[in-house]
């Protein structure tokens, strides 16, 4: 016997490991950075873009 509540909830964790590596837009990262600074999880916006940038080929 299936339990339906384990089958939905590895189906939910799938999702969100696929949305934590889906590719991202400049903007949606510069929105994500400005989050977390409100947050006090703060990285400068500014390098971060320049390290994917030059990591990624951007």
């Amino acid at each position: 016997m299936l339990n339906i509540d384990s089958t939905n909830q590895v189906r939910v964790e799938n999702e969100l490991k696929s949305k934590l590596y889906a590719p991202m837009t400049e903007e949606e990262m510069l929105a994500r950075l400005k989050k977390s600074r409100e947050q006090g999880i703060s990285r400068d916006a500014d390098r971060v873009i320049s390290n994917m940038r030059s990591k990624y080929g951007l």
